[in-house]
């Protein structure tokens, strides 16, 4: 469903399910139609209870998306969608809505025919079938549209079939039978069409072919509907085979038919026929289901197609549109036309001269030339009405530019390419994307030689994947390799990774991918081209309408006219409404624009507001989740922006993880522009996301969160340059390489320096939970490396302060990290029962504060307790109900420590079985996480549980590699306590970056 604002441009109303609302309130303009009734047309079965809101809500949108519309370019008087109190009229002539014009038309055809003047009805319904477009209500879902869809169907097949009957009254029963046969081939079981081809060929005199005809029609009917053909089309049989001569003479035969092409031109007809196509080129590479598609809307008989491939410049349009228009041009045997609607310098060329080169190619001599376009449109038209040509016209700019050269005979059609030509009615639109992989890999192979693919294959393929599979950096990279046999794969893939080098390296010639972007910039309005670079600068994953509002500090209404803009324009991706991203080279393009035509001060300005949209949806997250979400956020840096809505509950969980490559790239960037502000903020958002590290893996943060420590330390104050430390040392403690484990420590040991041992609390709440945290973490450090007294000793320090908060659910929390160090060390001081005891008495605070986290950790502590003490089922048991809560609470890593803890103990109760499955659940889980020694863990449980079921080759290599992990983990290194042993107040200390600063 498309909505035509008062100038004509088609726009569509959103999703599927506000257009099914759309096409109801249309295909009763003017009448009532009750909510009962939309509801009824949306939902097949028992409608939910939300439905009543779900049809108000689609209203709401309609209504917005039409006032957006018309404010845009529209004199449409306001509430088009009046509300009543049973439900919603669309308040629109009926004029206005196709289905209903085509209905005024087939009923306005049946009264000329009935007034004896079928011509006149011809008309009509020629008038009425050229407003098809393809399906009707395509795509909308709901037994509403359903009902509605097989209605349409059914009055455009009888339009098809009365047409034809009334050109059969006309006499044009011999240029007809090619028109019945199409229409056959759409309608095969309706006998109306076999009766009028019968009767077309038998007035064209060919007796014995329409008795074949019926024989078909008869074979059709009974083989596959199993009914034998009507009275009706066996009377017609029986009078052909008495050579009824009555059959001969139609009703209202009119004299001549349209006057012959002959007639209308006389230049045009000599030499033979254009075939003005470029080749297709030689390296041409995969797109098959695009060339299926586009073959079959080509050659499937349908009338007047228009083809229209879309995309961004360089990503293979023209090259697809030669090898379909190739793949075609035996079924346009009068020819094909071909135009480039670009000049060399990209401006768009004018259509008269296009024209110029059309009308030479068909025969016409100059001085037969028309002045006007609109002449020439129409002697070009006049050349074609009666041909079967194809017109190939290549990098469309306008609407406005393409209809002057399109053609208007229905044999003919028409294949466009185009940046963006939203509004160009088409019987198909093919949008096209890059490569995939292995298409990108074997283009790259066809230009620099196989030789490359066979010797650097993972190279290649990541070469491909920097170029960002677009075949125009594909070709650029392979001719490099080409002309530089001296160069590795290797050797161009440095150099492409380089985001300054970048687009330098891909270029074919003289044509370069950063031409081909400036022609689409080239024609933005000045705010588009502002937002298009300023947008590029954070290096966002995703972003959406309020995000990209915050980064422009535009009103959302304008953000989002701004961003449609740029998708129009091919600049922007949007995979799923609502959200927007750049393709990897245009963003490459739009930030090498920013910074040569943005200011340091409008660079920063920018990454400065996207951290702190950033940064207010970390907080809301985080207040939306945690217990000790007011401690946490008590100090957090000021922030101007609202932040994204996160909503509630597992809502919050989607939205951490979805932001989290975009909460990378920001903080990457807050880093790099030195910004103090931006750094500050970006430190506020890198030590708040581990909040949410069971449910997702902050590896990935890694590098940003270290490259925030210098920055820092450079730009802030002590407060902001310790907790940089600290957020460092959390991310690094949860990242794939056990390197990072010994790093992590020596953030974390720099915390402490800073702050010193314990602040209290009345110092402000940073630096007290830092010291607080930082022991907490140090202490499961310690553990992970077997330092048990180590760990010990920061756990005790831990509780202690704090105890000084007065915080029992702090306390809790502190506890439990040290009753997991006491099960863990063999040498513990506390028995396994009163640890178990401790643990229950734990798992109550916990369960009153609903704090699920820390409850998973104190049960599974529990379930430790018993599994070292030897109560085996029992720990099986428990660490069941534990594996329970982690899955429905989303905790990926609580989930993946209780299935190696679980397949311990079942292995010790004898289900060797359970034991196998539970530890390859684990150990996919340790993959997905990347912790190395929940790695450790899961390929030692599952080395042991093959072990037992004898698969001793697989045993031994997951044994193998857990002990390679303990290994990399036991590495020696300082403790806390030789670290700490030194330190003293006013000490000057060494940072692991080579900067000093003092403690």
């Amino acid at each position: 469903m498309q909505f035509v604002p008062a100038q004509g441009a088609a726009s569509r109303p959103g999703a599927p399910g506000p257009q099914t609302v759309l096409a109801a309130l249309a295909l009763r303009a003017g009448s009532l139609v009750t909510v009962d009734e939309l509801i009824d047309g949306l939902y097949q079965d028992d409608p939910p209870s939300s439905a009543r809101r779900v049809v108000v809500n689609y209203v709401h949108r309609l209504r917005t998306h039409i006032d957006r519309v018309d404010a845009d370019g529209g004199a449409r008087p306001p509430s088009v969608i009046g509300t009543t109190a049973d439900g919603y009229v669309l308040r629109l002539p009926e004029e206005c809505v196709d289905a209903l014009r085509f209905g005024q038309l087939t009923a306005r055809a049946r009264r000329r025919a009935r007034d004896g003047d079928p011509s006149a009805a011809v008309g009509c319904l020629e008038e009425a079938l050229g407003m098809w477009r393809g399906p009707a209500l395509a795509g909308l879902p709901g037994p509403g549209a359903e009902d509605q869809r097989r209605a349409l169907t059914e009055q455009r097949a009888s339009a098809v079939e009365h047409r034809l009957e009334l050109l059969l009254e006309c006499g044009r029963s011999a240029e007809l039978v090619p028109d019945i046969l199409r229409a056959l081939e759409a309608y095969p079981y309706r006998e109306r069409l076999h009766g009028a081809h019968m009767l077309a060929l038998y007035r064209s005199g060919r007796g014995a072919e329409a008795l074949l005809a019926y024989d078909h029609a008869r074979r059709v009917l009974a083989d596959e509907l199993g009914i034998d053909a009507g009275p009706a089309l066996r009377a017609l049989h029986a009078a052909i085979l008495a050579e009824d001569r009555a059959l001969l003479t139609a009703p209202g035969r009119v004299a001549a038919g349209p006057p012959s092409r002959a007639e209308l031109v006389r230049a045009g007809d000599q030499g033979p026929p254009p075939a003005q196509l470029p080749p297709v080129p030689c390296d041409f590479t995969g797109r098959h289901d695009q060339i299926s598609a586009l073959v079959s809307a080509l050659t499937g008989g349908a009338e007047h197609t228009v083809a229209v491939i879309t995309g961004m410049g360089g990503v293979g349009k023209t090259a697809l549109a030669l090898r379909t228009a190739h793949a075609v041009a035996g079924t346009y045997p009068d020819g094909q036309l071909y135009a480039n609607l670009r000049g060399p310098d990209g401006t768009p060329c004018d259509p008269a001269g296009v024209l110029t080169s059309f009308l030479t190619a068909l025969g016409v001599p100059h001085e037969r030339f028309p002045a006007s376009l609109v002449d020439r449109t129409a002697l070009f038209r006049t050349l074609l009405s009666q041909r079967a040509v194809l017109v190939v016209l290549d990098n469309a700019t306008s609407v406005a530019q393409v209809e002057p050269l399109l053609p208007g005979a229905a044999r003919c059609a028409a294949l466009i390419t185009a940046r963006a030509l939203a509004a160009m009615p088409a019987t198909l639109v093919v949008p096209l994307v890059g490569l995939g992989p292995g298409d990108a890999v074997e283009l790259i192979g066809k230009v620099a030689g196989v030789r490359r693919l066979e010797e650097e294959p993972d190279t290649v393929a990541a070469l491909a994947a920097a170029c960002g599979h677009l075949p125009l950096a594909l070709r650029a990279a392979g001719a490099r390799l080409a002309t530089r046999p001296a160069w590795t794969v290797a050797t161009l893939l440095a150099r492409v990774s380089d985001q300054a080098r970048l687009l330098g390296e891909l270029r074919v010639g003289e044509l370069t991918v950063e031409a081909v972007f400036e022609l689409s910039t080239s024609q933005l309005a000045p705010r588009q081209a502002r937002a298009f670079m300023a947008l590029s600068i954070p290096h966002c994953a995703d972003f959406d309408v309020k995000g990209a509002a915050a980064v422009l500090e535009l009103p959302e209404q304008e953000t989002e006219t701004v961003l449609e803009a740029l998708v129009d324009a091919v600049l922007l991706e949007t995979r799923a409404p609502g959200l927007y991203h750049f393709h990897d080279l245009v963003g490459a393009y739009a930030r090498a624009k920013a910074q040569a035509e943005l200011t340091e001060r409008d660079r920063r300005e920018v990454v400065r507001r996207a951290a702190d949209y950033l940064c207010a949806g970390v907080v809301a997250a985080v207040r939306a989740t945690q217990p000790l979400a007011g401690p946490l956020t008590a100090e957090i840096h000021p922030r101007r922006s609202a932040g994204a809505d996160v909503g509630t509950g597992s809502d919050v969980t989607e939205w951490v993880r979805g932001v989290l490559p975009t909460v990378a790239a920001v903080v990457e960037q807050a880093a790099a522009c030195g910004d103090p502000d931006a750094v500050a903020l970006a430190v506020d958002i890198v030590t708040l996301v581990p909040c949410f590290e069971e449910i997702v893996p902050l590896g990935p943060l890694a590098p940003a969160a270290t490259a925030l420590v210098p920055a820092a330390l450079a730009h802030c104050g002590e407060d902001i340059a310790g907790t940089a430390h600290y957020a460092a040392g959390v991310i690094l403690k949860g990242h794939s390489c056990p390197e990072s484990l010994h790093r992590s420590r020596a953030h974390l040991l720099k915390v402490l320096e800073i702050f010193a041992d314990a602040p209290a609390p009345g110092d402000g709440h940073r630096p007290f939970l830092l010291v607080l945290f930082t022991l907490a973490m140090l202490a499961e450090l310690e553990l992970q490396f077997g330092n048990f007294a180590a760990a010990r000793d920061c756990a005790e320090r831990s509780v202690a302060l704090a105890a000084v908060s007065g915080d029992r659910q702090l306390v809790a929390r502190r506890r439990t990290v040290l009753l997991r160090i006491e099960v863990e060390d063999p040498q513990r001081r506390t028995e396994l029962a009163l640890i178990g005891s401790r643990c229950r008495e734990l798992a109550g605070v916990f369960t009153r504060s609903e704090d699920e986290k820390w409850l998973i950790r104190t049960m599974m502590t529990e379930a430790d307790s018993l599994l070292h003490g030897g109560s085996h089922a029992a720990a099986a048991g428990l660490y069941r109900q534990v594996l329970g809560r982690a899955r429905g609470s989303g905790h990926a890593r609580n989930e993946t420590e209780c299935l190696f803890r679980l397949s311990e103990a079942l292995l010790a109760t004898g289900d060797t079985g359970g034991a196998v499955d539970a530890a390859r659940d684990a150990l996919a889980g340790a993959r997905l996480a990347g912790e190395p020694l929940l790695m450790a863990r899961s390929h030692r449980a599952l080395g042991r549980a093959l072990r037992t079921v004898r698969e001793e080759t697989a045993a031994a290599a997951h044994l193998a590699q857990a002990e390679e992990l303990y290994r990399a983990l036991r590495r020696p290194a300082e403790t806390v306590a030789d670290a700490m042993a030194g330190s003293r107040p006013g000490a000057v200390s060494q940072h692991p970056d080579g900067t000093r600063s003092l403690r």
